[in-house]
Order: structure tokens, then C-alpha cells, then sequence
């Protein structure tokens, strides 16, 4: 009876080791692929900004004097944060006077992009709302940008107008106001 007991001892242990043996080599095992990938290269590129290569002349800084008015009103144009940012100056006199700033964001990349509402903050502490910066006698509107999507290659723009209010009955203490506007796009479809 003890080899009896002996021989199913050693019968469930070469079993365990088989069932042990099994188990090991299922979860040992090695999954290979092999093929061939290929990778095309493309040349897509995002550069997307304002043109920093327009900030003076006819059409893109225009200024206008107000009725009797003696001095022209003056306006700049700056860019920084790498041409996203455009830093926009006007010294107005008198009431009715103007500067209409046109601002060119270019895309010379490879891929289209969505134009959205740019930021707009002031530089010399105007009031800001939606798309408006007023500060003393001064408003700056911005209008834009024109398209709403800027292919590779093309071109959009905003027009910025700063005006003293023809209506106000003293020229006040506020000559010079400033805005910056700082474009926003993302990657059409994205």
C-alpha cells in the first residue's frame, strides 16, 4: 500500500511539473513580426505671422487730420513675440483725427491655417472691449482678419482704426494711445 501511495505521489508531482512545464512555455512565448515600414518624408512646415516687412506708407499706416486741423496725427507700428504680435502707437491732436493701421499676417508655410479673434490688449491703459480699446478721447476698432482660413503662400489682414472723437468738446489729457494685437491660428481641421 506505501509504494501504492508512493507511485500516485510521484504521479501528481510529475504532473504538476508537466502542468507547471506547460503554463511556463505558454507564458514565455515570443510574438514576431517582421516586414518592412516606410516612412514618407514630407516637407509640411507651420509659419504663420504678421509681416514684419510692412510697418510704414500708403495703405499700411494712413493718417488723417481732423476738420481745421493744423498738425497731422502720427502712427506706428511695431512687431515682437517672433512677428505674432503687432504693438500699434497713434498720436491724434484734435478731434477727427485718425490713423488706420492695415496689418498683413502672411503664411509661408506648407500647411492652411484658421484664423481666430486676436488677442487685444492695451499699452497705455485704455479701457478694452470686444474688439475696441478706448482710452480718453481715443478709440482703436479692430477690424478683422479678412479671411477666416490662410492658405500656404497667401495672405490675410486686419484693419486697425484709431480716431479722436469728433464730437469731444475739449482735447483732454490723452494724446498718445497704444494697443497690441496678437494673432491666434491653429492648423486648419485640427
Amino acid at each position: 500500500m506505501e509504494s501504492k501511495h508512493k507511485n500516485a505521489l510521484i504521479g501528481a508531482l510529475l504532473a504538476v511539473v508537466f502542468v507547471m512545464a506547460v503554463g511556463y512555455a505558454a507564458f514565455t512565448q515570443q510574438l514576431q513580426i517582421t516586414g518592412t515600414a516606410n516612412v514618407a518624408e514630407t516637407s509640411s512646415t507651420w509659419n504663420v505671422h504678421f509681416d514684419e516687412t510692412k510697418t510704414t506708407g500708403t495703405g499700411v499706416v494712413d493718417a488723417k487730420t481732423g476738420t481745421g486741423g493744423t498738425v497731422a496725427p502720427t502712427g506706428a507700428i511695431e512687431f515682437s513675440d517672433n512677428n505674432h504680435t503687432a504693438d500699434l502707437t497713434a498720436t491724434l491732436i484734435q478731434p477727427g483725427d485718425s490713423v488706420t493701421f492695415t496689418l498683413t499676417i502672411e503664411n509661408e508655410g506648407t500647411i492652411s491655417a484658421d484664423l481666430a479673434a486676436p488677442v487685444i490688449t492695451s499699452t497705455t491703459g485704455g479701457n478694452v472691449s470686444n474688439k475696441t480699446v478706448t482710452q480718453g478721447n481715443i478709440t482703436f476698432t479692430v477690424e478683422g482678419p479678412s479671411v477666416s482660413t490662410v492658405a500656404p503662400g497667401s495672405t490675410a489682414t486686419f484693419k486697425v482704426t484709431a480716431t479722436f472723437n469728433g464730437s469731444a468738446t475739449s482735447i483732454g489729457a490723452t494724446k498718445t494711445s497704444g494697443i497690441s494685437i496678437t494673432m491666434k491660428a491653429t492648423q486648419t481641421g485640427a
